[in-house]
């Protein structure tokens, strides 16, 4: 008779756990909002949410990395047409300095204004995001230039590198997304080089010399043609990031929507669920109560 009891108790007991197992596992899935957050809870779809979960780290890494690369292609793109504007302006002073009523000392005055846009063009080459010298190509740690007025150029030789920045998509490809200093301010072309033939200039006016002048103003426009083919390539270059970065964000969407499909709960059933398991509960507890009124007489009819 006692082992008759002990196993209906063992029983009711058995039962109700499970009736509160179930009430604990809806109560924490209205809690998460996760239907799946350990293996044990679907471990047939375990290994596509990892993986779901790995590209999506991977995605969001490479448009936070695009991002980063597009702010350096604006740099570079404000940073040439601010080269552009440097050469112009001496365009005009060479314009000026070609003038019949010049004087060689007012070339002199003229030249000195020239030196200065020389100045301010290399610094512009110089140019630096968060530290990095974005016409260096790879070696980007250096300032690729130095104004040195005894050279050609009136600069130093190209202490960069001839590989330039790429950037990866979210597909895994890579493309091209910068030039380095050489490709666009000190061309191996003399008449492309606009180092070159700013420095040109400023010497022709120094020696009062008018042919050279006159080469030197022609040699200008060539130069200024050569630097918006490089403001193309960046803009082009800015348009094929702004693609990645809408292409990547279209992924990452996706890949949210998988796994929040695959491991979302669905919150109707889930209080369903609950409300049912509560209900069990509470007909259980009240079935035991009347049960234990009972005697032992009870049992032995």
């Amino acid at each position: 008779m006692q082992s008759f009891l002990d196993a209906r108790q063992t029983s009711f007991l058995h039962n109700l756990n499970r009736i509160q197992a179930r009430s604990e596992k809806a109560q924490r899935t209205l809690a998460s909002g996760l239907r799946i957050e350990n293996a044990s809870d679907s471990p047939d779809e375990v290994s596509s949410l990892l993986q779901a979960r790995a590209e999506l780290a991977s995605s969001e890494q490479t448009r936070s990395n695009l991002n980063r690369v597009r702010t350096e292609v604006e740099a570079a793109e404000n940073a040439i047409q601010g080269g552009l504007k440097a050469v112009e302006r001496v365009r005009v002073l060479a314009a000026q300095g070609a003038s019949g009523t010049q004087t060689a000392a007012t070339r002199t005055m003229i030249a000195r204004e020239v030196e200065a846009v020389h100045r301010q063009l290399v610094g512009i080459s110089n140019t630096s995001i968060d530290g990095r010298y974005i016409f260096a190509g790879s070696a980007d740690q250096t300032a690729p230039y130095a104004v040195d007025l005894n050279t050609t150029s009136g600069a130093t030789l190209y202490a960069g590198a001839t590989a330039t920045r790429q950037i990866r998509d979210s597909s895994g490809v890579r493309f091209p997304v910068a030039r380095s200093g050489e490709d666009i301010f000190d061309n191996s072309v003399a008449n492309r080089n606009a180092f070159r033939v700013v420095k040109s200039v400023r010497d022709a006016l120094l020696a009062n010399d008018d042919a050279a002048l006159e080469t030197a103003l022609a040699d200008i426009g060539t130069a200024l043609e050569h630097m918006n083919e490089q403001l193309a390539y960046y803009g082009t270059a800015q348009n094929s990031i702004t693609e990645a970065i809408a292409t990547a964000d279209k992924k990452i969407l996706s890949l949210k929507t998988q796994i929040a499909d695959t491991e979302g709960a669905d919150l109707a059933a889930t209080i369903l669920e609950m409300q049912d398991a509560n209900t069990h509960r509470q007909a259980a507890l009240q079935a035991k109560a009347q049960e234990d009124l009972r005697t032992v007489f009870d049992f032995i009819r």
